[in-house]
């Protein structure tokens, strides 16, 4: 039996945290849903387990000003976990963000519809920005396969150049089998691929050629 979705929403606002938590589970009704309210407790919650499959994240919380947080966030695994929720968001901000291999911004004042769109988009493997916002993608999207896979990423990179389907994948890694797909998805956007084969070519090409510039 494939493993509930688990979803962290962190932020300071408990009415923000509670709306957000029952919109989410009015379209995932076995996600299982926690919610924290400071960056302390977040750091402290990441830290003592590794089950979380997504986190919701407003950048401005009171107890980090400096925004520690989400710069220990883009320095882990977690980065490619993350969807970043703000009443306002600073354009330098998200690109770092993106860059980082996080997920996508959602604002605040989103209307439901388009939080679980972006959310059933991110789950599949795309980045999702508001409008104002999209020029960010297409400026990341073109440097998307020159930037570094996240570690759990190239863990799964590693098992799919195998031939490893996804259920040994979930196995071997401790991983909800819906989680390895959502990785699998964004290992074949990052490479332009739309299949396996696909990247077992493209792979197998770029290492061809750079055995032939080694030669």
């Amino acid at each position: 039996m494939e493993n509930a979705m688990r979803i962290m929403i962190i932020d300071d606002h408990p009415l923000t945290c509670a709306g957000l938590a029952s919109l989410l589970a009015s379209a995932h009704v076995s996600a299982l849903i926690e919610k924290v309210h400071t960056a302390e407790a977040a750091r402290a919650a990441l830290l003592g387990q590794n089950e979380v499959d997504w986190l919701f994240l407003d950048i401005h919380l009171p107890d980090d000003p400096e925004l520690r947080l989400f710069n220990w966030i883009r320095e882990t695994s977690w980065a490619a976990k993350t969807v970043l929720i703000s009443a306002e968001m600073d354009g330098n901000l998200l690109s770092d963000a993106l860059a980082s291999g996080m997920r996508g911004f959602i604002p605040k004042s989103a209307d439901p519809e388009l939080v679980l769109e972006g959310f059933d988009a991110i789950r599949l493997g795309a980045v999702f920005l508001p409008p104002q916002f999209s020029r960010l993608e297409k400026n990341t999207s073109g440097d998307a396969a020159r930037k570094p896979l996240s570690p759990r990423q190239q863990e799964v990179l590693g098992y799919l150049l195998q031939g490893s389907p996804n259920k040994v994948i979930a196995r071997e890694l401790d991983l909800a089998l819906h989680t390895v797909k959502e990785y699998v998805s964004a290992i074949f956007k990052i490479y332009g691929v739309s299949n396996r084969l696909e990247l077992l070519l493209k792979l197998g090409a770029k290492r061809g050629a750079a055995s032939d510039q080694d030669a």
